[in-house]
């Protein structure tokens, strides 16, 4: 629990280092999703799959099971995955179409996954979602708790994209323990 935390702190972090330097506030206008790279493309999908599974999940009163799969999103698909490939885009010079996708993209990740956990832990994710609405204003609600809990956009799961990315992430893993 404490790696969870401590992950998900550090990509808001993260998030916030770079969209303070780009004055990034959500104001541009929103980019669909097929106008996204790949990449967004894909972590937008998995986190849709993550609402959808979560949502089920406390449906059957599991919160057990959707607290893991949270975290295993926030661990392993957004930080050590996306936000790891996506270095290179919050860095580049230009404040341009890719890197405000990855600004909305990384946003809305962090957005969902607060409102996701939200019911089963009610202060953290409160307090970090307040820090980013009090920026983008995105939200008229005082709490997380005020807002709706997340849908899923089943338009926006692509289950072959979300299959073909777990396959590179596990012939990256078996190449990294080969070199070990």
């Amino acid at each position: 629990q404490r790696k969870f935390f401590g992950t998900l702190f550090n990509t808001y972090q993260f998030f916030v280092l770079y969209a303070n330097v780009d004055g990034f506030r959500f104001k541009e206008k929103y980019i669909p999703l097929s106008e996204r790279p790949e990449i967004d493309q894909w972590i937008l999908s998995t986190l849709n799959s993550l609402i959808r599974d979560v949502t089920n999940a406390l449906d059957e009163y599991e919160p057990t099971i959707a607290a893991r799969a949270i975290e295993n999103f926030t661990i392993e698909a957004l930080s050590n995955w996306y936000v790891r490939l996506c270095r290179r885009r919050f860095w580049k010079g230009e404040y341009e179409q890719d890197k405000i996708s990855a600004y909305q993209t990384l946003y809305e990740c962090l957005e969902t996954i607060l409102k996701l956990m939200a019911p089963v832990s009610p202060f953290f994710p409160d307090a970090i979602f307040n820090a980013l609405n009090s920026i983008t204003h995105l939200s008229s609600a005082g709490s997380i708790h005020h807002t709706d809990f997340p849908k899923p956009d089943l338009s926006a799961i692509d289950e072959k994209l979300e299959e073909r990315m777990q396959m590179a992430q596990d012939i990256f893993s078996l190449i990294l323990s080969i070199r070990k």
